[in-house]
C-alpha cells in the first residue's frame, strides 16, 4: 500500500536516523504503517522484523506490506515482547517502538534484558510516546522518567536519554559495545 503514514509515525521516522542498511526490529508493529514507511528506505542488507503479539495484528502487517514481505525486506513475527528469548538468533542495529506502554506500565514484564540481548553491540533502542502536542501522552504520569528508569535497570544498556522537546516523547538507549 502506498498511503501517507499518520503524523506521529511520520515524525518518528527521521528520528530513527536510518542509513537504510540496518537490521531493524519494530515492537508492537501492527498495523504496519511504520514498516510501510521504512521499507522503501532500505538498501543492501536492510531488513525490518515486525513483532506483534496479536494474530490479527500480524496479519494486518503482512497484508499492508505484502510486497516488502515477498521481497524479503520484512519478516513478521507473532510474539509478545514480554516473552522474547534472551538467546536471539540474530542481532538488530535498531529496535524501536511507538506507544508500547509495557515499559512504564509493567516494567518488570518488559523483559529489557532480553531486548538488550537482541541489540548488536553499539545498537540503538528508540521508544516513542504520543500522537501529537495535545494528546496527554502518559496520562499525566512522567512517562519519560518511568521508561528511562526501566531501561537504566538493564546493565547492557547505556546512554539512556529522554527527549521531550517535541510533539513526540523519545527515550533512547544504546547497547554496551
Amino acid at each position: 500500500m502506498s498511503e501517507r503514514p499518520p503524523a506521529h509515525i511520520a515524525r518518528l521516522i527521521p528520528r530513527l536516523e536510518l542509513t537504510g542498511t540496518e537490521r531493524i526490529l519494530e515492537l508492537g508493529a501492527a498495523p504496519g504503517v511504520a514498516v510501510a514507511a521504512i521499507g522503501p528506505l532500505l538498501t543492501g542488507d536492510g531488513h525490518v522484523t515486525a513483532l506483534d503479539r496479536s494474530a490479527v495484528g500480524a496479519r494486518r502487517i503482512r497484508e499492508r506490506n505484502r510486497a516488502l514481505v515477498d521481497a524479503g525486506r520484512v519478516t513478521v513475527v507473532e510474539q509478545d515482547l514480554t516473552t522474547l528469548s534472551a538467546t536471539p538468533p540474530q542481532r538488530f542495529d535498531l529496535i524501536f517502538a511507538s506507544n508500547v506502554n509495557v515499559f512504564w506500565t509493567h516494567p518488570r514484564k518488559a523483559n529489557v534484558d532480553a531486548l538488550a540481548a537482541l541489540l548488536a553491540p553499539g545498537g540503538r533502542l528508540r521508544l516513542f510516546y504520543g500522537y501529537g502536542p495535545d494528546d496527554g501522552a502518559g496520562s499525566g504520569r512522567d512517562t519519560g522518567s518511568l521508561v528511562a528508569a526501566t531501561l537504566r535497570a538493564c546493565a547492557a544498556l547505556t546512554a539512556v536519554t529522554v527527549d521531550g522537546g517535541s510533539a513526540t516523547l523519545q527515550i533512547s538507549a544504546e547497547r554496551v559495545g
